[in-house]
This record gives C-alpha cells, structure tokens and sequence, in this order.
C-alpha cells in the first residue's frame, strides 16, 4: 500500500523546487555501502541504519541567500528588505534565532499521518549543518493544513546565515512504513485564505496549556481542500 502525499511550495518561484529526495539514496549516491554483506562497511545490509531513514527526506532551499547580524542590526547582503520581510521572521535577535520561509507544504487524504519537520540533515555538509542550530517540530497532515517554518539559530561563531539553492535545509521524517507517493500542486488564492485563517487559529487559541489537539478540533474544510489540490496537480 502506498500512501499519497500532495506536496507545493508557495513562493513566486514555486517552478524552482524539487520533490523531496529520499535520504537513503542520497547518502548511497555518496558511496558508503558494499556488495559483500560481511564487509566492515556493508551498512546497507543493516536493518537498524536503513528502518531508522526509512521515509526520511530531504528538503533544499530554492533559493540562494545571505545576510548578517552586526551591532544588532541586520545587514542583508542579497535581495531587498522586501525579500527579507517575506522570508525571515526575526523571532530573538539577541540569540541569533529566526524562521527562514519557503512555504513548503505537506498534505494527505489519509486520516493521519504525521511528519517531523527540520531534523538535523546529519548527512549533509553546508552552511547549514555548519552554522545552523534547528528546532525540529511534529504535527498531523492529515489533520492539519499548514506550511512548514524553518527555524533556525546561528552556532555561536557565525553571525551571518548563508543557504546556497542546492543545500539541504532539513530532513522531514513521515511516521509511517507504508511508502510516500508524493504529487506536486500548485498553489491557489483558495488555499491560501484557508492557510491565513488556520494561521489566525494558531494565533488566537494559543496560550500556555493549548494542546495541538485543540487546532486539529478546529481545523474545517479537508474535502474542499483535496478537491482544489486535485484540480491544480502539476
């Protein structure tokens, strides 16, 4: 059995990203493995190694971006302060965390299916794995119609963030054994204006005992949903 996953990227320059790529076949491509099961280093002959980066995939950026933290300012190296207000959102300046947005977005017919969003891409080397710290995050996609945030802070040595649009920003993780098959869609001003009002629900039911439950309660519209995502598959 397959499970399906429709999958878009919001942005102007949606064109530009990729389907998400299998963390397994990226690592292999790399040349770890053997063909002799009783080699040292034949590590995809191990169930443990391979069940734990099973539907595990791998993220990148769509775009290439820079900028700096100096005196507490923000220096932006590429793009404009427009840009910049469309995709960072400066969460603790003084602790060098922020949200680099792409409006990813990840949803299923099924009843449930979770996914961890923005694990740590431990198989990658760029600058993010080298300057970045990420908070990594769970929630329902069957239950629940939001893009994906990744939030990040600078390591301590670095005051500067800097993505290249082939890097890997995150792994997102999809809790299930079944395999993913992922269809692209547009997105349109409908799913839009449902993203805001579930944003505005976010917003206006948080406080220090919300339980995530509570947003799936309140979530409304799946089968409008599916059949606009339906009618706009790339």
């Amino acid at each position: 059995m397959a499970i399906t996953v429709y999958w878009a990227c919001g942005e102007e320059e949606w064109i530009k990203a990729e389907q998400p790529e299998k963390v397994l076949n990226r690592f292999y491509k790399m040349g770890f493995g053997e063909k002799d099961f009783s080699h040292p280093a034949a590590i995809n002959y191990c169930p443990v190694f391979n069940e734990t980066f099973n539907n595990v995939f791998a993220i990148k950026s769509i775009y290439d971006y820079s900028f700096k933290i100096e005196n507490n300012n923000i220096i932006l190296n590429m793009y404009d302060q427009q840009f910049f207000n469309q995709h960072v959102l400066i969460r603790q300046l003084e602790k060098k965390f922020f949200t680099f947005d792409m409006k990813y977005i990840f949803f299923t017919d099924e009843d449930s299916l979770e996914i961890t969003g923005y694990e740590y891409p431990i198989f990658e080397q760029n600058e993010i794995t080298k300057r970045c710290m990420m908070f990594p995050g769970k929630f329902d996609i069957g239950k629940w119609f939001r893009t994906l945030e990744f939030a990040f802070a600078l390591k301590n040595d670095f005051n500067e963030f800097s993505v290249s649009n082939e890097d890997v920003l995150y792994y997102l993780r999809f809790h299930t054994k079944e395999k993913i098959n992922f269809k692209q869609f547009k997105m349109t001003s409908s799913l839009v204006n449902i993203l805001h009002a579930n944003n505005k629900v976010n917003h206006f039911s948080l406080n220090p005992k919300t339980n995530i439950k509570d947003f799936y309660n309140k979530f409304k519209g799946k089968s409008y949903i599916l059949n606009e995502i339906k009618q706009n598959l790339v």
